[in-house]
């Protein structure tokens, strides 16, 4: 069913206005609208019922940074959204800067629908937070006037002893003890007994006569555990020496103290999970841009070093010089084959296949850089592994990534060692286990969280384009397994890949 959505469009072009209109229906949403051009009508229809305002970065009257300053100044917390033809990076950032909450190109709206549903995701965690500060509030200014209009639970004990000497109503009807019951028990019986020892700790020090004697659990006589901050004051009663104790309940101040934090946890969260969706969801764009900029003048580079290269011979200064053009230009077109790789989803070619002999098949290609690096590779394959239904290529893309990994990773040399066994695949699925095991440098601790993101590599410049492991994962996830890595520095690396076997 279409989700209702009462917008406001900050444009000139009827045209583009339309054209959103249309991408919004397509993507499940019902707009309400109203489009404007002037300031005088963009205030007059600015009011709280809007869910989400459109706005050209520029129009012949107006522009999105004035309309995100008037925006501020009535505080009201609407997304505002920039849809522009053309906009400088400089200019995004500043309208981001100024509060808003994403931009997009008019060509290039099909993720509308989708900037839409994440800033309204991100506006209602920012509504919740509020409520719960609100009721935090309104529990604290509660809290206070019942302290203002009643007496909290008090009470008069022994300093030697620690024995109840008086109590007051308010202590009695809140533990639920009786005042005789209350006369007969000693401080330590109103708290869990795991606490006590701590609590006789505090109490050995020394202490001024008036002080906070910190925040405590007390238990009461259903069993019941409740919050509390305690104050006390020494005092002489009945000829021996006493103090008076003043328990203010903190339970419910606590807990709503608690539910803000949680909230906050949430919206952190919520928030990194929305900027990396968003960082991936615009890297299809930039893939295709590089491939549209860059495939064809590289292909024409390459057919003019062909040429050049049938005309040169071998001995010749201008081969080797063509030689390594031809090299770096080819170094370049695998760089963009990676990023398409990784940002288009391509038709899987099923087929049957055995594990083993396609890592076998992996090592035959790259055996001479192996042996050159001094690298000793290890097979431990089991004698009886099931065949899986896998795409051929996109597995031996997989594992040659992960050997070219391991062997950069022991530049002195090392040994690799490959495991392959039946495995599970929980929660009960047959599964082949495939094992990537380096003598290498390792990886440290602080860059464990970020090695299978795109773009992060810990090789030199000009080594990796850290799109290798991102790979691997994706193509791992579309054929339903897992893939993990554990890492010690100065020992080595291991990458785990669990494949089901149907």
């Amino acid at each position: 069913m279409p989700i209702p959505l009462h917008i406001l469009i900050l444009e000139d072009h009827a045209s583009d206005a339309e054209i959103m209109l249309h991408e919004l229906r397509r993507t499940g949403f019902e707009p309400h609208w109203q489009r404007v051009e002037t300031e005088s009508d963009y205030l007059t229809y600015l009011h709280e019922g809007l869910d989400v305002i459109f706005a050209d970065y520029a129009l012949p009257q107006f522009d999105a940074l004035r309309a995100l300053r008037l925006l501020a100044e009535r505080g009201l917390d609407i997304p505002f959204i920039i849809v522009s033809g053309t906009i400088r990076e400089e200019a995004a950032i500043e309208c981001m800067r100024q509060g808003a909450a994403d931009y997009l190109l008019k060509d290039r709206l099909a993720r509308l629908g989708q900037a839409v549903a994440h800033t309204l995701a991100e506006k209602r965690l920012r509504d919740e937070k509020r409520h719960a500060e609100a009721a935090l509030r309104d529990s604290e200014i509660s809290f206070r006037l019942l302290f203002a209009n009643n007496p909290h639970p008090m009470w008069v004990y022994d300093a030697t002893t620690l024995a109840f000497l008086e109590v007051n109503a308010t202590a009695i009807a809140r533990y639920g003890y009786s005042r005789d019951e209350f006369l007969g028990m000693r401080l330590t019986d109103i708290r869990p007994p795991e606490d006590v020892p701590r609590f006789l700790e505090e109490l050995a020090k020394e202490r001024p006569a008036l002080q906070f004697f910190g925040s405590w659990r007390h238990r009461l006589k259903d069993g019941q555990i409740i919050d509390v901050d305690v104050t006390s004051h020494t005092l002489t009663f009945g000829g021996r020496e006493a103090v008076l104790a003043v328990a203010q309940d903190i339970t419910e101040r606590k807990r709503a103290e608690q539910a803000l934090q949680a909230k906050d946890e949430e919206l952190s969260v919520m928030s990194a999970q929305l900027w990396q969706a968003a960082k991936l969801a615009t890297m299809g764009e930039l893939a295709a841009s590089i491939a549209h900029e860059l495939n064809n003048p590289l292909a024409t580079v390459t057919l003019r070093i062909e040429s050049l290269l049938a005309q040169t011979t071998v001995d010749t200064p201008q081969w080797r010089a063509l030689t390594v053009v031809e090299q770096e230009v080819e170094r370049m077109g695998q760089l963009v084959a990676n990023l398409l790789q990784f940002s288009r989803r391509g038709q899987p070619q099923i087929t049957l296949l055995d594990v083993r002999e396609e890592i076998d098949n992996t090592l035959a290609l790259i055996h001479y850089h192996l042996r050159n690096h001094r690298i000793i590779v290890v097979r431990q394959f089991a004698p009886e592994v099931p065949l899986l239904h896998a795409d051929r290529q996109q597995l031996r893309q997989v594992f040659l990534n992960l050997l070219t990994n391991a062997s950069d990773a022991m530049a002195q040399g090392g040994t690799l060692t490959l495991g392959v066994t039946a495995g599970v695949l929980e929660p009960d699925r047959p599964a082949v286990v495939i094992e990537v095991m380096d003598t290498g440098v390792g990886i440290a601790p602080e860059d464990m969280p970020k090695v299978l993101e795109p773009f992060f590599t810990t090789k030199a410049e000009g080594k990796g384009t850290g799109l290798g492991l991102a790979i691997c994962r994706r193509v791992v996830q579309e054929h339903q397994g897992t893939l993990t890595l554990t890492s010690t520095v100065g020992v080595g690396t291991t990458v785990r890949i669990v494949l089901p076997v149907a």
